[in-house]
């Protein structure tokens, strides 16, 4: 990332930068971490329709935010 005085900042250091789940770790982690990151990024954008079946609410977390592992370490005020 670069600030807004064009300060470079390392994010982050992958020796193996794919997300294939060829190891056991990598099998328990990789699905999670996507998860995750479409419930926090993809779902607040697009809810269920309005005439979905009220038995799938179930399917829906109460809080996502708290359910995830990531941590928020940049947010852009528009």
């Amino acid at each position: 990332m670069i600030d807004d005085t064009f300060k470079p900042y390392l994010i982050e250091i992958n020796t193996n930068p794919d997300i294939t789940t060829s190891t056991l770790v990598c099998g328990r982690v990789i699905p999670t971490m996507i998860e995750n990151a479409l419930r926090i990024s993809i779902d607040p954008l697009f809810p269920p329709p309005q005439n979905w079946p009220y038995t799938k609410y179930s399917l829906i977390p109460d809080n996502i935010i708290e359910s995830n592992k990531f941590e928020l370490i940049f947010d852009e005020i528009t």
